[in-house]
């Protein structure tokens, strides 16, 4: 008798561990199902936000600025050695040119990534406060996305256009 109610109890306990595992997993698949995943098309946001135009024009001005000067210098230097002028004079005068244009170079470099790093910072923000006002849990690339997803990327691109109007606004006040 005994030898019964101990296979009972091996049984009973297997089925209670059976029930409290399926238990959990399907409380992990609700969780799972009630994850909402939304998508963004970076390249979409980027091209629409008026901050990011704004700036390619302004870097595309830093870099003719470049090219301008690396033209000036090169030319300098060539009426310099169409000249004859004495090979130190040369040295000296490509020294000093070099360093010109590394200095310039260095200003672009940083303002560049300034810029990047501002540009990056006002998309994430806008990602974030789209995901959070539609209650998303998680947003992926679009690209990334096979199938399926909430697409936030026209509230994205209205966020940022509200932000980028009402600091321009601000700017002019």
């Amino acid at each position: 008798m005994q030898y019964v109610q101990k296979s009972s109890a091996v049984i009973a306990s297997a089925i209670l561990s059976v029930v409290i595992a399926s238990g959990a997993l399907a409380q992990g698949t609700a969780a799972v199902k009630s994850a909402t995943l939304g998508v963004v098309d970076r390249d979409k946001v980027i091209t629409s936000f008026p901050k990011a135009q704004a700036a390619a024009e302004d870097l595309k001005k830093t870099e003719d600025s470049v090219k301008k000067l690396l033209e000036e210098s090169n030319r300098q230097y060539e009426d310099a050695k169409n000249a004859k002028k004495p090979q130190a004079e040369l040295e000296s005068l490509q020294k000093r040119l070099q360093t010109k244009i590394d200095e310039e170079c260095k200003r672009a470099t940083s303002k560049a990534q300034g810029l990047e790093t501002s540009l990056e910072n006002d998309i994430d923000s806008a990602i974030k406060a789209e995901a959070a006002s539609r209650k998303l849990d998680t947003v992926l690339m679009k690209g990334a996305v096979l199938m399926g997803g909430v697409d936030i990327t026209d509230g994205v691109v209205k966020r940022l256009g509200v932000s980028a109007s009402a600091s321009s606004k601000s700017a002019i006040k």
